[in-house]
């Protein structure tokens, strides 16, 4: 107790001084608009602090239609093991809420207000294409990039060893 009394005694006396801890940079998630599908303001902030699975996906791509089915069923297993999942679409909110009413997804699902390609650019996405993936680690940093349909294996062989 007493070590944790010194060092915030020596951090606000720093602080006080004027030096300042240095600040993380925000990624391009913290700083693009992003909506609940019901149209409500959302932030990207719940989803840190973890290895996050991010997946940027339209209702009109039939390839990511179809690999939502597979990433429900593994961000089940995969929030087991602390890894979160979110997708993040590209799309008009009443495509996406009709798009939901037909098919399950256990994981949330935001809106992208028009930047969400620009965001996939700086994500590493240079071509745009979809469906694509993002791993973001603990501090929301790319460590894996996968573009194109997304199998159960690769999935498992992207998350491997991090």
């Amino acid at each position: 107790m007493h070590n944790i009394t010194t060092l915030l005694r020596h951090g606000l006396l720093l602080l006080a001084l004027g030096f300042s801890l240095p600040a993380q940079a925000a990624g391009p998630l913290d700083k693009a608009k992003l909506t609940l599908v019901s149209g409500q303001a959302a932030a990207f902030a719940p989803f840190q602090g973890r290895l996050t699975v991010v997946n940027f996906w339209a209702t009109w791509c039939a390839p990511c239609r179809q690999e939502m089915p597979m990433l429900s069923a593994q961000s089940v297993k995969l929030a087991a093991k602390g890894i979160k999942t979110v997708g993040i679409a590209l799309d008009q909110p009443e495509q996406v809420q009709a798009f939901l009413k037909q098919t399950a997804v256990s994981y949330p699902i935001l809106m992208s207000d028009g930047d969400g390609i620009a965001v996939m650019r700086e994500l590493g996405n240079k071509s745009g294409g979809l469906p694509y993936t993002v791993i973001l680690n603990a501090q929301g940093k790319p460590v894996k990039q996968l573009l194109g349909i997304l199998d159960e294996k690769a999935l498992g062989k992207a998350l491997a060893g991090l």
